[in-house]
């Protein structure tokens, strides 16, 4: 499965790359409206491997927050998406222009 959150892209992989050290980060990435893509549950792998693909996330049981993505939490001021577990590269979105490539906006 592979996941659209604003900026944010989860790849969906088979297995994790070996020699992974966890984090105990539970912000995935700081979109380019300046607000975080946070999760709860799962463990984050922060790994920069160019100018994309900065890291790996093994869900289970794992909720994705955000202010504008996914559907709304009641009595918050934040959104969720739910991620079926498994493992996920992550991935920072660009967009193509006429000229050159550029992050994506909100």
């Amino acid at each position: 499965m592979n996941i659209r959150h604003g900026d944010l892209s989860l790849i969906g992989i088979k297995e994790l790359p070996k020699e992974l050290k966890p984090t105990k980060t539970k912000i995935l990435m700081v979109g380019s409206g300046g607000n975080n893509h946070s999760i709860d549950n799962g463990k984050v792998y922060l790994k920069n491997e160019d100018e994309c693909v900065f890291g790996y996330l093994e869900a289970k049981d794992t909720r994705l927050y955000h202010i504008e993505h996914g559907k709304k939490i009641k009595g918050r001021n934040l959104k969720e998406v739910k991620i079926e577990d498994g493992f996920y590269q992550l991935r920072k979105q660009q967009e193509i222009g006429h000229k050159e490539m550029r992050p994506v906006v909100d």
